[in-house]
């Protein structure tokens, strides 16, 4: 379908004409529709099954009613029903109505009837879905509306007084009251009734337009009946919030009499646009659905079933947990960067936090608390087997692999979020399974914890609270990533399934983000490892020592105050008198008053 385009200051309404016997009503409601707000504009959409002669036939017979109408458009849709490219053509028209039809009695397919729906929630106007009687209405002048005080229904209070004034008709506000006894319930109606009026903004004392009605009646669908029967109204117009009551009012409140024979009423659903938050969150939705390839239904199934068997707390979760536990604790103790690596390849805690951040966009409650503990449950038994193993490892201070993980700064959160964002997608596409292992690797999720357990056990206290802090900003990152990423690929839950604790656990954990930012930046802007490890390498180099490799890591501390490790692979040892040179130089040279040094240093000898 191409674009329409029109200038932003004209407000137009638009309908989509899906078969060819609602064509005439179609037309002649919007027609009507269009005078009573005001608007200049007419644009009508159609399918192949409605050609446009059949359309431009309908229009020159009700032209010369129209003479207000300065433009017209008429665009084509193609067989089906593409509701994104729709939505989008009404954002490009600034349309202030979308007219729709809902008459399963014309033959339209129950597919098609499904799209309008969903383009009736989804449009970001107000938007009408018409069921057509059989009878011609050249003038909409009585109109029966049942209101319950709510925004939908006063959009209907308000297009139907417009209506039926253009007409000069009438207007019947209906409001079914609780069987209560015929008298009470008459006057606790019709008090209730002034105040749904007043709230439209209608005037209750023209009598003249204005009939409000009461029935007293313990089921609605009978009260709104009996009103129905009492005359031949144009229109019965009622508001609703979306189109899962569509089906319902539309054929199930009202008798069959009321859609049956020449007389046969044409009924209205009216929908007030959605509030601004909501509007801006579709039409971002609409944009990711047409620059992200969206999962399909298959996609979408196989995934929920792969993250939910897999995030489940179970024995193979433990074993796991425990052997990638084992072999990270090794390899940080050995200093061995391959080890670690084979360890994080082994760790099976990326996989509830994707299914986290799923059921955060999903609304699926059971889904998260089934990952939040396994995540919870993997991180307490891989802290406890981490320090079982720095109790019995026979190493009195931190490697450089240990203290590599103890300074974690903004960088660290870079990773772990687009670490998350390529599991999620990778996950999702199963094509893209084989780039998982770097995922992994590049997350680094055992090791952290790993850390904390064998650093708690040499009573590095500042080092395990940095790699605490390192494991939590993974975590935490790596769920909203995966939930964004989710969300992007098409993953949402009901209409209205936004829930609040869906709000709450989102906001929770904005927070707590905001929170590990808060060291992590200050770190960052800080720089004083690269700073270090220059005026580490130009002082020693001035004492007569030839390092082969230098890494100072684990910068923290508050204030004024810096704590540095620095980690030395050279041919002797560094003697404590030329520690304590080192520190004073580095003092000046990074103009820091209170700095703590730690110098560990790794012997290696030339072999010639």
């Amino acid at each position: 379908m191409t674009r329409l385009s029109t200038n932003r200051d004209t407000m137009a309404v638009a309908t989509v004409i899906t078969n060819p016997k609602e064509a005439e009503g179609m037309i002649r409601w919007s027609l009507l529709f269009a005078l009573a707000q005001g608007n200049d504009k007419l644009v009508l959409l159609h399918t192949d099954s409605v050609s446009e002669k059949e359309i431009r036939s309908h229009l020159d017979f009700w032209a010369e009613d129209f003479p207000t109408l300065n433009e017209l458009e008429i665009e084509a849709m193609g067989p089906c029903i593409d509701e994104i490219k729709l939505l989008g053509a009404f954002d490009d028209l600034s349309a202030s109505l979308l007219v729709l039809g809902q008459n399963r009695e014309c033959g339209t397919p129950e597919e098609e009837m499904h799209a309008l729906r969903k383009l009736f929630d989804k449009a970001l106007c107000d938007s009408i879905i018409l069921r057509l009687g059989n009878r011609r209405v050249d003038e909409s002048d009585q109109v029966l509306v049942p209101t319950d005080g709510g925004p939908h229904s006063n959009l209907a209070l308000k297009l139907a007084s417009r209506l039926a004034k253009r007409h000069d008709g009438e207007i019947v506000p209906l409001f079914v009251e609780s069987d209560i006894g015929e008298a009470d319930g008459q006057a606790v109606g019709l008090r209730i009734l002034g105040k749904f009026i007043d709230r439209a903004g209608l005037d209750r004392t023209d009598t003249e337009h204005i009939k409000p009605q009461i029935v007293v009646s313990n089921r609605l669908s009978r009260g709104i009946a009996r009103a129905a029967k009492q005359k031949p109204y144009d229109l019965i117009l009622l508001g609703v919030s979306n189109s899962k009551v569509v089906k319902r009012k539309l054929f199930g409140y009202l008798p069959a009499g009321v859609f049956e024979g020449d007389d046969a009423m044409t009924v209205a659903l009216i929908r007030k646009r959605s509030p601004v938050g909501h509007r801006f969150r579709q039409r971002f939705e609409r944009f990711l659905a047409l620059k992200i390839p969206q999962l399909e239904r298959g996609e979408r199934i196989a995934l929920f079933e792969r993250l939910q068997i897999q995030s489940v707390w179970s024995f193979d979760f433990v074993t796991l947990i425990l052997l990638s536990t084992g072999i990270a604790s090794l390899g940080l103790i050995q200093s061995s960067p391959a080890v670690v690596i084979g360890a994080m390849l082994v760790a099976p805690l990326m996989t509830p936090l994707l299914g986290s951040g799923m059921s955060l966009v999903q609304g699926n409650l059971p889904l998260l608390r089934d990952c939040l503990k396994a995540i919870i449950l993997g991180f307490l038994s891989a802290l406890v087997f981490g320090g079982c193993v720095g109790c019995l490892a026979p190493i009195t201070e931190l490697t450089s692999e240990l203290a590599a993980r103890g300074g974690p700064n903004l960088l660290d959160f870079g990773v772990a979020a687009l670490s998350g964002i390529a599991a999620s997608y990778c996950v999702a596409r199963p094509s893209l399974s084989s780039a998982l292992a770097g995922v992994a690797i590049a997350a680094a999720l055992v090791p952290p914890i790993a850390t904390v357990g064998i650093s708690t056990a040499l009573r590095e206290w500042e080092n395990a609270s940095g790699a605490a802090l390192l494991f939590s900003t993974n975590v935490v990152a790596i769920i909203l990533a995966s939930a964004f990423t989710f969300f992007a690929m098409g993953i949402r839950g009901q209409v209205g399934a936004v829930t609040l604790w869906m709000r709450r656990m989102i906001v929770c954990l904005l927070v707590v983000l905001g929170v590990l930012l808060v060291p992590l930046t200050a770190v960052f802007f800080s720089k004083p490892v690269a700073a270090s490890e220059a005026a580490v390498r130009q002082v020693l180099t001035a004492e007569g020592f030839a390092p082969v490799k230098i890494n100072i890591s684990n910068p923290s501390g508050a204030g004024d105050s810096l704590v540095l490790r620095c980690h030395l692979e050279a041919a002797q040892p560094v003697t404590q008198r030329a520690v304590n040179r080192l520190r004073e130089k580095l003092q000046a040279k990074l103009n820091r008053d209170n700095l703590s040094l730690k110098v560990t240093t790794d012997l290696v000898i030339d072999s010639e």
